[in-house]
């Protein structure tokens, strides 16, 4: 009963997605291996695409698969994986076990984060890394290059801060000490 509550909460989800015009639901068994409807187009979805594992060019609306969700583009609204969900470019909320991207604005949540260039927003879970980072890092484990913003956790790291670090152990290279028990930054 709870996985069809929820797969109609992202059906309701998609819907405004799916009101601009050229929309589609896509149902993935693996990767290409897909189907699309009203029309067969399995790499822009506008709507809700689910299943097993999916990939897709771009994605607008809800991408919700049960082991990995890949985009060769980018995403605009939810993506959720169990396993892995990696895109290059994302707007809103990315879920997974291992969450990865290149350029990421809003929530990002997961067992390991990954962020390889620029994020804005929060990075939520047990390790956190990112390059350069504007916005909240909530985790065990928080890595980034430079963090303009706040880092929460048990271990912070970053070359350059402006902002604050609050844990057990906080390393900011140009914090008020390169290392710091509770709180450490520069502003």
């Amino acid at each position: 009963m709870k996985k069809l509550v929820l797969a109609l909460c992202l059906a309701v989800a998609a819907v405004p997605a799916m009101a601009y015009g050229n929309s589609n639901i896509k149902v993935s068994l693996w990767g290409d291996i897909a189907v699309a409807a009203p029309n067969n187009n399995i790499d822009e979805v506008k709507g809700l695409d689910f299943g097993l594992g999916s990939a897709a060019k771009e994605i607008t609306g809800v991408q919700y698969d049960f082991i990995y969700a890949n985009t060769s583009d980018e995403v605009t609204g939810v993506q959720l994986a169990w396993i892995h969900a990696v895109t290059p470019e994302f707007k809103g909320w990315q879920g997974s076990l291992y969450a990865k991207s290149r350029e990421f604005v809003g929530l990002q949540s997961g067992l390991v984060t990954h962020n390889e260039q620029t994020f804005t927003g929060v990075q939520w879970g047990f390790v956190n890394l990112a390059n350069s980072f504007e916005g909240a890092q909530l985790g065990f484990v928080n890595y980034s290059k430079d963090v303009t913003g706040v880092q929460l956790g048990f271990v912070n790291y970053a070359e350059h801060i402006y902002g604050i670090q609050i844990g057990l152990a906080n390393i900011a290279r140009n914090g008020f000490l390169p290392a710091m028990i509770f709180v450490n930054g520069r502003f």
